[in-house]
């Protein structure tokens, strides 16, 4: 492995690392602004797309920093926006829906990072000639 290879890679990480944090952040910020919106169905939406981000970002990488880094930026949007402010004002307010927001943060988010990774085998179409992996070569070729 060559140094530019591995500054590459490395390079690589950091901005995947970065933009799945970024993309935590904005979905912490537009779920912290919306969750107390028409009651029951606020928090569900801000819960299940918080959910479908953080469970996408696990499928997406081959480890979980990736979800690790967007619930860590959902999670920090979401402790900035319950904190009192200033002027004293908070956007998550310590009523129900707001512990539900925050829990249910939290409760998403080991879920999904806890969950097992599921290895998947690589199967050839019906009817394909090719062989099951691309490293295998085909015993009756020469």
């Amino acid at each position: 492995m060559t140094t530019r290879s591995a500054r590459r890679r490395a390079l690589h990480r950091i901005g995947v690392l970065a933009l799945s944090s970024l993309s935590g952040a904005a979905v912490g910020l537009v779920g912290s602004a919306t969750h107390q919106s028409l009651p029951p169905v606020g928090i569900a939406l801000a819960l299940v797309t918080t959910a479908l981000l953080l469970s996408g970002l696990r499928a997406w990488g081959d480890d979980r920093g990736p979800a690790v880094a967007g619930a860590f930026g959902l999670g920090s949007v979401a402790l900035a926006l319950a904190t009192p402010g200033a002027g004293g004002s908070v956007l998550i307010p310590g009523n129900p829906l707001g512990y539900g927001w925050t829990l249910g943060i939290v409760l998403i988010a080991l879920v999904v990072l806890a969950w097992p990774r599921i290895q998947r085998t690589h199967r050839r179409p019906a009817g394909s000639i090719e062989p099951t992996a691309p490293d295998q070569k085909d015993p009756s070729a020469p």
